[in-house]
């Protein structure tokens, strides 16, 4: 695994530090009390986590018997969007196999307009960035029997998308080729718009290309990870869970490589999931992520999420940079 000549990119959202929860204490009592009665013993201790993007309880909490759990909550007046994707994170959780490597679903409370989630606390963190080479090679190694595991996608998940389902969402290359107006130019230096034909090309292949029948995570990012302290590798946070070709988590994790300095293309040319791939195939996929993020960074920022438009720059410059070695631009 060799660098790269060009300097990582600096990130500058504070990592690990990047969500507004709220805390224990600031819950409402009554919720406390349904989850102190549904855990059948009081809080002593609750330590918020603050990696992610969302306003949702998350904390890791100490019963008073010693006993761990991490406990998700989140109001659906309060905030809608986070109470839809912990529903489908339930339904997720609830369908994926034993052998999956990933936090396993205790019980899911509901009473009112709250929504409360009980998941195995993991002894373990999130990865260190800048990605260090031997998590990173635990983390590529998760990867194969993942996908394997996910091929064909297990019975008893929700229906998933497709990539011809998201492609409206991935699609800003050629809303701006045709001269939509729903996307902005003054988002894109000259060298791109340049070539945006050939973006707009590339872009409009990617539905096509990146599609298959493996359940692919669709978020692999490091803070959606933990490794554990005994050196396993499990996958967190499975909301955007859709099917797609097997290699799609892992170029999607790579652009994450490559922005910390990394050669994510020997990685790539290394790795089982990509072997006989199309190199068009991965340049699509970039492409098509390079406008996802070029767009959703503009937007205007979320009140309860500080460092998301921060943290989608950097992507749109990480996935814009790699694919600009890829087309030798």
């Amino acid at each position: 695994m060799t660098h790269l000549p060009a300097e990582p990119r600096p990130y500058a959202a504070p990592y690990g530090a990047t969500a507004q929860r709220p805390s224990w204490p600031s819950l409402p009592a009554h919720v406390r009390a349904l989850v102190e009665e549904r855990l059948g013993q009081p809080v002593a201790e609750a330590v918020s986590q603050g990696g992610g993007f969302t306003n949702g309880f998350a904390s890791r909490l100490l019963l008073a018997d010693g006993s761990r759990v991490f406990v998700k909550a989140v109001s659906r007046l309060g905030s809608p969007e986070v109470f839809s994707s912990y529903q489908q994170e339930i339904l997720v959780a609830r369908a994926l196999p034993e052998h999956v490597p990933a936090t396993k679903l205790r019980w899911v409370l509901e009473q009112e307009d709250w929504l409360m989630l009980a998941f195995d606390d993991v002894a373990g963190r999130t990865p260190q960035r800048p990605w260090q080479p031997e998590e990173l090679r635990a983390v590529l190694d998760m990867l194969t029997p993942l996908a394997t595991a996910m091929t064909p996608a297990p019975a008893g998940l929700p229906k998933l998308d497709t990539t011809a389902d998201l492609d409206r969402d991935f699609s800003f290359w050629r809303r701006l080729f045709a001269g939509d107006v729903s996307a902005d130019p003054q988002l894109v230096g000259a060298r791109w718009l340049r070539r945006l034909e050939d973006l707009a090309a590339l872009e409009s292949d990617w539905a096509k290309l990146a599609a298959g029948q493996t359940a692919v995570h669709f978020d692999m990012r490091d803070d959606n990870l933990l490794i554990t302290d005994d050196g396993r590798v499990l996958v967190c946070d499975w909301n955007w869970l859709a099917l797609a070709a097997p290699w799609v988590d892992l170029v999607g994790l790579l652009v994450s490589v490559y922005g910390d300095g990394l050669d994510a293309e020997v990685i790539l040319a290394d790795h089982p999931l990509a072997r006989g791939v199309e190199p068009r195939a991965i340049s699509s996929l970039l492409s098509a992520m390079a406008g996802y993020f070029t767009e959703a960074a503009a937007r205007p920022a979320f009140p309860n999420s500080p460092w998301m438009r921060t943290h989608q720059a950097w992507w749109r410059d990480a996935t814009l940079s790699w694919l600009a070695l890829r087309l030798q631009l």
